[in-house]
């Protein structure tokens, strides 16, 4: 369930980019999330948890990786790159994740899900290139895919940290003090964009709207559920789920083409999904 609001974000940010500045996006989606999650937060646990200085900076780097800085990367490369090209190259995210957690946190790395890992980035990378290896050879790639790689680093600091974060903060409240740091760290570039909000049109609010809860406020709150149960390495791997949906998403209501290199990359993503989840 994570996996399907996750890929409705790839054609909304699309859409709201035709209207609305790169900045202005990422600060109103995030902002708007940790407002309604704070007000959730009260409700369940009756008070806003305090957090201790070391719980505090935990926070502070979490927001400023996972939001302000990744998802300031990704609106930027999503509004150079296809969106259906673009939810491809996530499946990179949670191997890197995997090995990272192997190495730093020692969760366990077994021959077939490394094999599922290997997979999963594989279909990433033939996307990638549009299913032209040579492509890598001549470093033939675009603004917009080298921002989409450098969010793959950023994603699995971003989860490594949050696992050591919820060993003393709930999933609920540090989604939302994230949250709340992360769109306060892209308020200032988001001032800049002068009358970005001016020129939104009716379909980019609502895109907008999709962003907030179905794309921000759910998802994340599952994904460190999932995280605090499975482990990072695991949990990360169901984000291998969203390429293909946000690929029939983006040809049904952005109309963009499906080609061969995309069709490969994502039978090569669904098989590494099951080689590093299935039951052992």
């Amino acid at each position: 369930l994570m996996a399907v609001c996750w890929s409705g974000v790839f054609p909304a940010t699309h859409i709201v980019l035709q209207s609305m500045g790169v900045f202005t996006t990422v600060f109103l989606r995030f902002w708007w999330a940790a407002v309604i999650l704070l007000i959730l937060l009260r409700f369940r646990e009756s008070r806003l948890p305090r957090l201790s200085p070391r719980e505090s900076m935990l926070v502070v780097g979490l927001g400023l990786l996972g939001i302000t800085f990744y998802n300031s990367l990704f609106t930027a490369g999503l509004g150079l790159v296809e969106a259906s090209r673009a939810s491809l190259i996530v499946p990179i995210n949670p191997a890197v994740t995997a090995v990272f957690a192997w190495l730093l946190l020692g969760e366990r790395l077994s021959g077939v899900r490394a094999a599922g890992t290997v997979l999963s980035v594989a279909g990433a990378l033939w996307i990638l290139c549009r299913g032209d290896p040579s492509a890598f050879v001549t470093l033939e790639l675009g603004t917009g895919e080298l921002f989409l790689v450098l969010c793959i680093f950023v994603w699995s600091a971003y989860t490594l940290i949050g696992r050591v974060a919820l060993a003393s903060i709930s999933p609920l409240a540090l989604t939302a003090y994230v949250m709340l740091v992360g769109s306060l760290g892209v308020l200032p570039p988001a001032m800049l964009e002068g009358d970005s909000i001016a020129r939104v049109t009716a379909q980019g609010w609502i895109a907008m709207g999709y962003l907030g809860v179905f794309g921000t406020v759910i998802p994340f709150l599952w994904y460190y559920e999932g995280v605090k149960a499975l482990g990072a390495a695991r949990a990360a791997q169901f984000i291998n789920l969203v390429p293909p949906l946000a690929v029939a998403e983006s040809v049904v209501l952005l109309g963009e083409p499906v080609t061969p290199a995309l069709l490969v990359g994502i039978c090569l993503v669904v098989v590494g999904l099951y080689l590093t989840n299935r039951p052992r």
